[in-house]
């Protein structure tokens, strides 16, 4: 079976568009939905779950609960108490924001990290970014794996002639003899007439996930009109 792909801009509508929808509502359920759906991103051969981001997100929801311990109480004018001083209302708060960072997170890394530099580059373009700004953004995400491959070449020969070779000594070498890859960044005509070399068009299955994120926002917007306002309430 063809494994299915997303192409580059498809990505991007979709991490624009979830973020939208996780921003318009903070109805619990919807944003506890959308949280398993973008887990779906871990598909990915590219795409792993990592510790850090882990770390990251706990860190955000213990720092929100820090500042302001009965904003949950205060959001939801209830105050059932669940272990000790921390309430029910206090965990449906802190489980809102930690939906909507898994959501944002899982398709941030997604579009970033499963996207060519060039790609990124394409999308934004698409997105009616200025070209030049679109190109230094996919120039900044490539510094990584081609300061790596840098290293790893300039370590392989400093070796071979028995030189020390520091990463600090590489990075100073990488910023002086950086070249753009001509090939992976090469368009042919201007503004909105520009077109690339690498280029992809939408597939059905492009198309339909982006209804898909679409129908996302108008499932939130809907959800602030039923439930009169951005909180779901089930307290009340």
């Amino acid at each position: 079976m063809r494994r299915l792909h997303l192409t580059p801009l498809t990505k991007c509508l979709v991490f624009c568009l979830s973020t939208v929808a996780v921003l318009i509502s903070n109805d619990t359920r919807f944003l506890a939905v959308l949280a398993l759906i973008s887990m779906t991103c871990y598909v990915s051969p590219k795409l792993k779950l990592r510790i850090n981001l882990v770390i990251l997100v706990l860190l955000h929801v213990l720092v929100m609960y820090l500042i302001d311990p009965d904003h949950g109480v205060s959001l939801y004018h209830y105050n059932i108490t669940w272990l000790y001083d921390f309430t029910l209302q206090e965990a449906l708060y802190l489980g809102n924001i930690l939906c909507k960072d898994i959501v944002i997170l899982n398709f941030l890394q997604y579009f970033i990290l499963t996207s060519q530099p060039s790609e990124l580059e394409i999308s934004l373009t698409h997105l009616k970014v200025p070209y030049r700004i679109a190109y230094k953004i996919g120039q900044f995400f490539s510094l990584g794996s081609r300061f790596n491959t840098f290293y790893t070449q300039r370590k392989q020969a400093a070796i071979a002639q028995n030189h020390p070779f520091s990463r600090y000594r590489a990075f100073i070498l990488f910023i002086q003899t950086t070249q753009h890859n001509v090939l992976t960044y090469r368009h042919f005509g201007k503004k909105r007439h520009r077109t690339f070399y690498n280029a992809s068009t939408l597939t059905t299955f492009d198309k339909v996930v982006l209804l898909l994120a679409l129908f996302s926002v108008i499932i939130s917007i809907s959800l602030v009109i039923i439930n009169g306002g951005r909180l779901w309430n089930p307290f009340l």
